[in-house]
């Protein structure tokens, strides 16, 4: 079983009303020449609303449990997609197929090795048409931000999953010699008779900085078109809230 597939039905619901990146995706691929590519989908929330919009979308995930909830998606709104299981490092694409591939919000970042981040990058870079364009949609790193994570345990959200009410906490501690963060979620499910089951799940984000990131896309056959701060395409700058990096094959 994959670390995640426990946590699918959370993850889902965490996510399920982030809406903020879908019209800058709709955009892209209006844009775009070809089919869709989305590694790293997890249950759907960006793909679906794509293929909505009447878009052929493919998406890669490596969690059963996550592509199971994405399939159930798409039944519930009648549409299809193509959904592969596998490791995005290695998963087997059709060559020169794609006009846009994507890494939606921060999962990029679950990429820990520079190893593993060349070789997602390659398989986007193989998938992708000669005119196709790659973007990565990562966490914009502030280090005062980051010398303040000590591990506090704060609560993020609270709701109703199943008829239970689930409160999620977050605890981050965060090494800037190493650029990981080690995130542990706490998920306490409480039912109608007022019963507490707490489940962990922990795992290791990895942020980049603008020129390593421009770097390992130089190294894997990329040229970087913009660098962009929010979806509405504001200029990368410190304060900006993400870093969005738009990249092309190079020729």
């Amino acid at each position: 079983m994959h670390t995640y597939d426990p946590f699918a039905h959370y993850y889902d619901a965490d996510f399920r009303d982030y809406t903020e990146d879908v019209p800058f995706y709709r955009e892209l691929a209006r844009r775009s020449n070809g089919p869709i590519l989305e590694l790293m989908c997890g249950t759907g929330r960006v793909l679906i609303p794509l293929v909505e919009s009447g878009y052929t979308v493919t998406g890669v995930d490596i969690s059963p449990a996550m592509l199971a909830i994405a399939r159930k998606h798409l039944e519930d709104a009648g549409i299809h997609a193509t959904l592969l299981e596998g490791d995005v490092r290695r998963v087997d694409l059709p060559p020169q197929t794609f006009g846009l591939a994507f890494v939606a919000v921060n999962s990029f970042m679950h990429l820990e090795s520079v190893r593993d981040q060349i070789e997602t990058l390659e398989t986007a870079r193989r998938a992708l048409t000669r005119r196709g364009t790659l973007v990565l949609d990562l966490f914009n790193p502030d280090p005062t931000d980051i010398a303040r994570e000590d591990n506090r345990l704060v609560l993020d959200r609270s709701y109703i999953l199943n008829g239970r009410r689930v409160q999620k906490f977050i605890a981050i501690d965060s090494d800037a010699a190493t650029q990981t963060s080690h995130v542990t979620y706490l998920y306490d499910e409480t039912d109608e008779e007022g019963h507490l089951q707490r489940r962990t799940m922990r795992f290791v984000m990895r942020w980049f900085y603008r020129y390593e990131i421009e770097h390992l896309l130089a190294r894997t056959g990329f040229v970087v078109r913009a660098v962009y701060g929010t979806y509405d395409l504001d200029e990368y700058a410190t304060g900006s809230p993400r870093m969005i990096v738009v990249a092309a094959p190079a020729k």
